[in-house]
């Protein structure tokens, strides 16, 4: 029997990010950490940059609905971006989780 890990530090609260994302691609704020624990209830595309834009056509990683990644290394000042192939939904960025 296998099965999968996935870990992250339970915090205190009030640190969570929620962003909007539809079919236009929508940018997290200036990032402050340099890991993040991402989930997503839509599938999405993302890049990362000063002042990224995503593009949903399979370009950009995509990230299925349903999961937590950590994303790592960020550089504090950037941003991500991210966009939906359709439909709307909400991710959420935690740092340091």
């Amino acid at each position: 029997m296998s099965g999968l890990n996935i870990s992250c530090q339970v915090l205190s609260g009030g640190q969570s990010a929620k962003i909007a994302v539809s079919g236009t691609s929508a940018q997290s704020a200036a990032l402050t950490s340099t890991s993040y624990l991402v989930s997503t209830d839509t599938d999405v595309f993302v890049r990362t940059g000063a002042n990224p834009t995503a593009v949903a056509d399979g370009t950009d990683q995509v990230l299925f609905a349903g999961n937590q990644f950590r994303v790592l290394p960020i550089l504090p000042g950037n941003k991500l971006a991210f966009i939906t192939s359709g439909g709307v939904g909400s991710v959420y960025l935690t740092p340091d989780a």
